[in-house]
């Protein structure tokens, strides 16, 4: 039989169980959140002409291959931005972009986004988009 003490005890664990379920779930909408607005503050950045290299100010790293080869962004639209377990945040955007030589291309790529000091992005090699 259960006596007051003992049900007591093992509300409070009950408790502190769904307390830390909680703040996990905040901390991983928390993260998500902070990944979709550094990619658009980097991808932001692009778009105006910066550099990768500017963002270090802000605490942002990036990595992108078609900015790195000189592509200019002249749009880009943020499709989804998910969390998996085991995994970092992961945002789709569709680029649209003009090479060296003026031709346009809209391609969609999903960067993968580590959480540290700083925050770094990087390109989804095996990404397919359409």
């Amino acid at each position: 039989m259960w006596t007051n003490a003992r049900c007591t005890g093992v509300a409070q664990i009950g408790c502190l169980i769904l307390f830390v379920a909680a703040f996990a779930g905040c901390k991983g909408k928390e993260d998500l959140g902070k990944a979709k607005s550094s990619v658009e503050t980097a991808l932001t950045a692009w778009k105006n002409g910066d550099n990768p290299q500017q963002l270090a100010s802000q605490g942002i790293e990036i990595t992108d291959p078609d900015w790195n080869a000189g592509f200019r962004l002249t749009d880009f639209e943020i499709k989804d931005a998910s969390s998996l377990p085991q995994q970092g945040p992961r945002v789709v955007v569709e680029l649209n972009l003009k090479n060296k030589a003026g031709k346009k291309v809209v391609t969609e790529v999903a960067y993968e986004v580590l959480m540290s000091e700083k925050v770094k992005i990087g390109r989804d090699a095996f990404h397919v988009g359409k």
